[in-house]
């Protein structure tokens, strides 16, 4: 099993502490999303992951990820 953390407020959001080795850079942005009762944190990437590269075969152009031009959200304000 894991550690355990504890949700609690920051203004208006929940927030929870990472601790143990779940500890991500300051600053990383990342994508929320449910499955199921579980809530998943994952890393944004500016980068295609290798093995959809590798599915995507030998395509000779660049190929945008969506939704690039977006700022990201502050939560501080």
């Amino acid at each position: 099993m894991g550690d355990e953390t504890v949700v609690f407020r920051v203004g208006n959001s929940l927030a929870v502490r990472l601790v143990g080795d779940c500890k991500l850079p300051r600053g990383q942005r990342v994508r929320e999303r449910r499955e199921g009762n579980r809530i998943v944190l994952e890393p944004v990437s500016e980068q295609w992951p290798d093995d959809f590269i590798g599915a995507a075969g030998a395509w000779p152009e660049a190929i945008p990820r969506p939704g690039r031009g977006e700022k990201p959200r502050d939560p501080f304000t």
